[in-house]
């Protein structure tokens, strides 16, 4: 706990970002990936093999991590080696993130949010008052690379704006549909930024007792996307971890390139 407590107070971050509580986020992700390594390295492997896979299609020019958070899954040494420049991208960037990309010459930070709406969502009226009205998202323009990946950051975009549209009174019907703009500008901006625009994300959450399945549902609001290229379960939450019977698997689903 302490450890988590210091991490939150000296992580560099906007004050947009403390306030929608993505720098609590990242600090939780840490702390639950120690919690969870054993259950987790299936899927970091699955994802970095992946990510390696998907870069070597590239000309090796200028790189995107989108959504490069903690770099649980993104083999940042292998990448800094076959590209000329790596951009890592994310709201937050721990300080453990800060000390490994300053080990490469190449590898920049690029703090920026990704969702595109979070500034007006925090911008108020004349009256002092938030407008009830989800913002039209605008994915940020961070130039053309030869090859790009969104790690594991689909289904988690709209989390914490539609929680602070929730507090904020704003009805479901209108979330719902902020959080399918929010997934498809991300995929559209994905495609237009890069050559080879690779994608992993979690596509659906299945509850287990025991192994055996007792609920489920998708991740990505009903927006489409093509048949994936592979597969893979991810055991994020096992049994004590987000309730004390069930456990938490995910279904991972990774596109080489969405330009294909």
């Amino acid at each position: 706990m302490l450890r988590e407590l210091w991490e939150y107070l000296t992580t560099p971050a906007s004050r947009t970002a403390r306030r929608l509580g993505y720098v609590a986020k990242a600090v939780a992700l840490g702390a639950r990936h120690r919690r969870q390594r054993r259950a987790w390295t299936p899927h970091v492997e699955a994802a970095r093999r992946f990510v390696l896979d998907a870069a070597a299609q590239a000309a090796p020019g200028r790189a995107l991590i989108a959504g490069s958070g903690r770099l649980i899954e993104v083999p940042l040494a292998e990448l800094a080696a076959r590209f000329d420049a790596v951009v890592l991208a994310d709201l937050v960037h721990p300080r453990a993130v800060r000390r490994q990309a300053r080990r490469f010459g190449n590898v920049t930070l690029a703090e920026i949010d990704l969702t595109g709406a979070l500034d007006r969502m925090e911008d108020r009226g004349a009256d002092g008052v938030l407008s009830p009205a989800p913002p039209d998202p605008i994915p940020p323009d961070l130039g053309r690379f030869d090859f790009a990946v969104s790690c594991n950051l689909l289904s988690q975009l709209p989390l914490l704006p539609l929680e602070a549209l929730e507090r904020r009174g704003v009805g479901e019907a209108p979330r719902a549909a902020f959080a399918r703009a929010l997934v498809t500008a991300h995929l559209e901006w994905l495609r237009g930024c890069a050559d080879v625009a690779a994608l992993f994300t979690d596509t659906e959450r299945h509850w287990l007792e025991h192994g055996r399945p007792v609920a489920h549902n998708e991740s990505l609001w009903g927006v489409p996307l093509p048949p994936p290229d592979l597969t893979w379960a991810w055991d994020i939450a096992p049994r004590g971890e987000e309730d004390r019977r069930l456990d938490l698997r995910l279904t991972v689903a990774a596109w080489r390139n969405l330009n294909a």
